[in-house]
């Protein structure tokens, strides 16, 4: 197992360690078990982006319930670690030195809003974690960065001058945190303005996601809902956009996927309640032509007193606020084609939101290879903490720094899947010029259209093991043939050598499975 495999290599290296007693190398124990213990911890996402995209109600939205405070220019602009714990806690984190100090979940709010009396407090906060037994949070760590923007909003700076900090201070800390991370989402809001390719351009420049690509980088396409009324399937008119910044923004080369979401009702389907689904029926009883066109004056919903319509104000304000004027139109649609209770209308709210289709490629992309993924950011972390201390060790030191290094490197050799993660980044990076069929065969074979190993191979599946023996076979001469072409560049050529490996590994493994069923036969 590769989690075996990797701590052991980890233990290796911890023991030679052990055996010197040079005070200068006294943090690379450290960066080794720490990269040991990263194999058993839940794989760490964070979301990433400007100021106001949506992070944090994509957040909520993920979780099913309201675990980050969202807004604008009341928040803190803190990084807040969403982790899986039996009991929920925040734990805050400062910036001073002083210790973590644990508070209720309750607090969340007077650690996260803007407050005169919350002045000091607030402005040394670091980050916040958040502790939940949410169980979505078992899969993976979701953290919830404020934003990589350098210039702010009006509203923004007034925030960050009360605190006393400066923009490049919150960019600083979102790139820090995200740069800790496995895997990234990166959260664009209904489109991509000037400013949005700007800051593609610079998180692709960044040595902070110097390894960020496909693999490990899928997109959301937030506040979709803003769309409507301009169109009636916002969702629909997100996908058609996603499409097309794939293909002209460059995105493609940065995102595994564009993915459009309905940010704030995919946020509030999960926490919608009785009494919402009480007043969505009473809106859902006028006639749908006159609820779209007062829905459509927005503000004026809200506030205004309209005979014609059964709630009063303040109730309308509230409902509006959690779902917005197309979250309500098209909760009250699916009311009146028959859902029939508030259970199935947060669960098609979800559905039609974007929020589990996001959710699924979430899962599928990220957790499909989160071990190895894991075990890639943490060998490297540990290689270039290793490596640094090499660079001013004296020589008794180095030596001993590269024996340690050696069962580490070793680890990455060996491991045939992280050659496979390789070539998959060459191909992401371009550094391929494969034609359209063979694009599609390295696609499947790296895992990059699903884990199946018939869906790996490119066949059907329950296809009989002899045929998939023989199919591994032919393309095993194929990819052989390829690495040894003069005519191949050493990128392909390596990727070719990868991808023989990769059948034959597969030939093998159907080989053992026919030569079984032999034996009982």
């Amino acid at each position: 197992m590769l989690r075996e495999r990797a701590a052991e290599a980890f233990g290796r290296a911890l023991q030679i360690l052990s055996t010197g007693q040079n005070r200068d190398l006294s943090t690379a124990p450290a960066a080794v078990e720490q990269a040991r213990a990263r194999l058993s911890e839940p794989m760490r996402v964070a979301l990433v982006g400007r100021v106001s995209s949506g992070k944090s109600t994509l957040a909520n939205a993920l979780l099913g319930g309201e675990l980050v405070a969202t807004g604008v220019a009341e928040l803190t602009y803190n990084v807040n670690w969403l982790r899986y714990a039996d009991e929920p806690r925040l734990v805050v984190h400062f910036t001073d030195g002083r210790a973590p100090q644990q508070r209720s979940l309750a607090d969340l709010e007077a650690v996260t809003v803007r407050r005169e009396e919350n002045r000091e407090f607030l402005s040394a906060i670091d980050y916040i974690v958040v502790d939940h037994p949410n169980p979505r949070l078992r899969a993976f760590d979701l953290i919830d960065t404020p934003g990589l923007d350098s210039h702010y909003g009006t509203d923004s700076a007034n925030t960050l001058r009360f605190l006393g900090r400066r923009g490049d201070d919150v960019r600083a800390a979102s790139v820090d945190q995200a740069g800790r991370a496995d895997a990234l989402v990166l959260v664009l809001a209904r489109g991509m303005a000037r400013g949005d390719e700007a800051l593609l351009a610079d998180f692709r420049g960044s040595a902070a996601f110097g390894g960020a690509g496909p693999v490990t980088t899928i997109g959301a396409l937030t506040k979709v809902e803003l769309y409507w009324p301009d169109h009636s399937d916002p969702l629909r008119a997100g996908r058609r956009i996603a499409e097309r910044l794939m293909a002209e923004a460059g995105a493609g080369r940065l995102l595994y996927e564009l993915c459009p979401v309905a940010s704030l009702v995919g946020a509030a389907a999960a926490t919608l309640t009785d009494a919402d689904t009480a007043d969505l029926l009473d809106l859902a009883a006028l006639p749908p032509e006159l609820l779209s066109a007062r829905l459509a004056r927005g503000h004026h919903f809200t506030s205004r007193d309209y005979p014609d319509l059964p709630l009063p104000a303040p109730r309308r304000a509230a409902i509006f606020g959690r779902l917005g004027g197309y979250g309500i139109n098209l909760a009250c649609r699916l009311l009146r084609e028959g859902v029939p209770d508030p259970a199935s209308l947060r669960e098609n709210l979800a559905e039609h939101s974007g929020l589990n289709a996001f959710r699924t490629l979430l899962v599928d992309h990220f957790g499909n290879r989160a071990d190895l993924v894991k075990l890639q950011h943490a060998a490297d972390r540990c290689r270039q903490t290793l490596r640094q201390l090499m660079d001013t060790a004296p020589p008794g030191a180095y030596d001993l720094l590269l024996k340690a290094l050696g069962p580490i490197e070793q680890l990455v050799l060996d491991e045939h899947a992280l050659a496979e993660l390789a070539v998959l980044r060459d191909h992401y990076a371009g550094r391929l010029t494969l034609d359209a069929s063979t694009t599609r065969e390295l696609l499947c074979l790296t895992g990059e259209r699903g884990a199946d190993p018939f869906a790996r191979l490119g066949l059907a599946p329950g296809v009989p093991l002899e045929v998939a023996r023989d199919h591994c076979l032919e393309r095993l001469g194929h990819w052989r043939t390829a690495a040894g072409s003069p005519a191949w560049s050493g990128a392909e050529r390596r990727a070719a050598e990868v991808l023989s490996r990769s059948y034959e590994r597969f030939a093998h493994h159907l080989n053992q499975a026919l030569d079984a069923l032999d034996r009982l036969h």
